[in-house]
């Protein structure tokens, strides 16, 4: 087998740099990059692991220990650990026992000759006879081992809870005589779900009777819970495996109709019709399972030995929405959106869970504007983009009550990240956030931790290839990946813009403004833009078009579609529309999307805000409405669907949140975030009257209609006959 001294050989380069090069280490140069990589490939050689672990002196492995492949708790345990621990360079192993003691324990064996950073295993022993020791870090999940070591953990739900509230939903629903199909009660997460749940029901003259098996015979017993069927009017199932299981056997014997089934599940974020779910979310437990292993590593006092993630519960019940008898519809006006998209599909549910027959007329960005301040108009809740709030809020809306109980339970329900800017005008509550957005950087993540193109990148420009902190550093990225200026560019183009109507153009323009230094305000309130620094922003502005494809893009949709395909390397767009890169049919960059804050720090806010129309009669059907949108599964589905939404619910759907991972740095960048202006002559600023004049000049100059001097000044000239007279 070639070694790194065979490499070196060939390569005609020292022992250090092959160690270098193949540890992804060192200033070593692009030329010596690729002759050692081409050696190495010609050799077939391949990378010592356990050699590369000995010198780290850490293997970065673990090793996961659960009962089943197939039952999705623990799919979605692994699954959210892997992804917790995959970016910090971590090997994750998964072994599987069928529950099996014996299993168990020659797995272990195995499993610590690995040398595995940490174990963690949903344990078939129920007391731990000396084959978990002190000398490895243990973390056990679910099932309770008796004397398991004292540097161990363990992690769980609230299984006594669980037990309690699905007794008190079963009474509640009607139900007076219960079958139970559990697992095994010498666990102890089963022993103290069944002992609630008896406790419960029989405390409420309920009749209970369990029908116990280990997972592998479970098919046996759900025959007998089937051929007993008719004496019970509802089933309770300890997992969705088991509740699937009564239902693919039923075809056996047709003629017993299966009563209503209540189960354990794992947080879905889709509803199931013709199951009742009690959800668990075991995709956030490992999720904090893998944070939990990061602060252990970095030698944070953790100091926990239990650690417990509160069930999701009954998620998909509406019982804070009024639904009354009579006839209920509701108009609502929208911009046509992801958003829009995917809550037309969700409709059905609205019209099932509240009653109300929702209409959407949904417009797109200019005829919404229009339609909206037309007199008289039809609609009962309207959705403004939130800039516009200053100029049409008082105009549209009813003001809301903030101390009114109905609001502040819809209040209570976003992110504290939000702004006021989405909710007040001059401290009156008018409107709520419907879908708002915050402009983020997107890269190729492939691309910018390459260590050949670092490398290149070093030699070209005398720095590392870093994330741009301000549009000076971005514009030099961009030159680099573009290929006109950088023949060996892996890719096209260096970037994109959005400058095609003049409102877009704006938005893409003002967080280059900022980092320059711009202000729109001078000391005497005055709007202005013919200065020294807004002409260096729109001098960098055009040399940043130099690096795209040379299209103008009147909306987001379209750069995001040519960032998907994977022709250029970094783009800022609204986040709002950022789920067109995955949804779109060519993305090629799945996978090795980055994120990260603006350059310079200054990103503008945007997206969509709504509010009750003053010409509306329908205050509760539009309050039930929006209890609707922003409930624990509708903001989920929302979101996962392409659309976004303000609620705090959607960070612990881990589902969403592996789909769309840059939510999670979107918090930090709202905060950041700026939109609409005012000062003390200004106090209800037009944000859409400004954007729309500075947008002109930024599209006439850039296009080469005018010279910058001249747009400038063509601009100032509208400010001042529109705000500084």
């Amino acid at each position: 087998m070639p070694n790194i001294k065979d490499i070196a050989k060939l390569a005609g380069v020292s022992h250090g740099t092959v160690s270098n090069v193949l540890n992804k280490k060192g200033n070593v140069s692009v030329e010596k990059i690729r002759l050692v990589e081409n050696a190495a490939k010609a050799l077939g050689y391949k990378i010592n692991a356990q050699a590369r672990e000995l010198r780290q002196r850490y293997s970065k492995r673990i090793s996961i220990i659960i009962p089943e492949l197939n039952m999705k708790v623990y799919t979605d345990l692994v699954i959210s650990i892997d992804n917790q621990l995959k970016e910090y360079g971590y090997e994750v192993n998964v072994f599987a026992t069928n529950s099996i003691s014996y299993s168990e324990q020659k797995i272990l064996e195995r499993v610590l000759s690995l040398n595995p950073d940490y174990v963690i295993v949903v344990s078939s022993f129920v007391k731990n006879n000396e084959i978990y020791n002190d000398n490895t870090k243990f973390i056990f999940v679910d099932r309770f081992v008796e004397n398991m070591p004292e540097n161990s953990t363990f992690v769980s739900f609230d299984f006594k809870k669980a037990g309690t509230d699905i007794a008190k939903r079963l009474i509640k629903d009607g139900h007076k005589n219960i079958a139970l199909f559990s697992g095994e009660s010498k666990f102890s997460n089963i022993k103290q779900f069944v002992k609630s749940l008896s406790e419960t029901l029989e405390d409420n003259y309920c009749n209970l009777k369990i029908f116990s098996s280990d997972y592998s015979l479970r098919f046996i017993t759900a025959f007998d819970v089937i051929s007993s069927s008719n004496c019970f009017d509802a089933i309770v199932t300890t997992s969705i495996e088991r509740a699937s299981c009564l239902k693919d056997i039923q075809i056996y014997n047709p003629q017993k109709k299966l009563p209503s089934i209540y189960s354990i599940s794992s947080t879905e974020t889709m509803p199931s019709s013709d199951i009742i779910k009690y959800e668990l979310n075991y995709r956030l437990l490992g999720k904090k399972i893998g944070q939990y292993i990061l602060k252990l590593v970095k030698n944070e006092n953790t100091n926990k030995n239990y650690l417990y993630t509160p069930n999701d519960g009954f998620r998909f019940c509406f019982s804070d929405i009024s639904v009354r008898n009579q006839k209920r519809e509701l108009n609502v006006l929208t911009l046509a959106s992801p958003t829009t998209e995917a809550l037309k599909k969700l409709l059905p549910s609205c019209k099932l869970e509240t009653g109300i027959d929702v209409r959407i007329t949904d417009l797109t960005y200019d005829e919404l504007y229009k339609t909206a301040t037309t007199i008289n108009s039809c609609y009962d809740l309207i959705r403004l983009d939130m800039a516009w709030l200053s100029e049409l809020g008082e105009k549209l809306y009813m003001p809301l009550d903030i101390n009114s109980s109905q609001i502040q339970s819809l209040l209570k329900k976003f992110s504290d990240s939000i702004s006021a800017d989405y909710y007040k005008i001059n401290d009156k509550l008018y409107s709520m956030p419907l879908d708002p957005s915050v402009q983020i950087l997107y890269y190729r993540k492939d691309l910018f931790e390459d260590a050949k193109i670092q490398r290149e990148f070093y030699e070209r420009y005398r720095r590392h290839l870093r994330l741009p902190q301000s549009f000076k550093e971005y514009n030099e990225i961009a030159r680099f990946f573009t290929r006109k200026y950088n023949p060996d560019s892996p890719i096209d183009y260096g970037t994109s813009l959005v400058f095609g109507s003049a409102a877009v153009a704006a938005c893409d323009f003002l967080p280059r403004f900022k980092d320059f230094g711009g202000e729109i305000f001078d000391e005497n309130g005055n709007v202005v833009i013919n200065t020294e620094i807004a002409k260096k922003s729109l001098v960098s502005y055009i040399e940043t078009y130099d690096y795209t494809d040379g299209a103008t893009n009147i909306w987001w949709q379209k750069s995001l579609e040519n960032f998907a395909e994977g022709n250029t390397a970094m783009i800022i767009v609204f986040s709002n529309h950022s789920s067109h890169m995955l949804h779109s049919k060519n993305s090629k960059v799945v996978g090795k999307i980055g994120f990260a804050k603006v350059p310079g720090g200054y990103p503008l806010l945007g997206g969509g805000i709504v509010g009750i129309s003053k010409e509306s009669k329908k205050y509760q059907e539009s309050i039930d409405f929006l209890n609707w949108i922003y409930s624990d599964n509708i903001s989920s589905t929302i979101t996962y669907l392409g659309g976004f939404s303000p609620c705090k619910s959607i960070h612990n759907n881990e589902d969403v949140m592996t789909l769309y991972p840059w939510i999670k740095g979107m918090d930090k960048s709202f905060r950041h975030g700026y939109r609409r202006n005012k000062n003390s002559k200004h106090s209800q600023f037009d944000d859409r009257k400004f954007e729309t004049i500075l947008g002109m000049a930024i599209r006439s100059s850039v296009t080469g209609i005018v010279n910058i001097d001249t747009a400038l000044s063509n601009a100032q000239h509208y400010f001042d006959k529109e705000f500084n007279r």
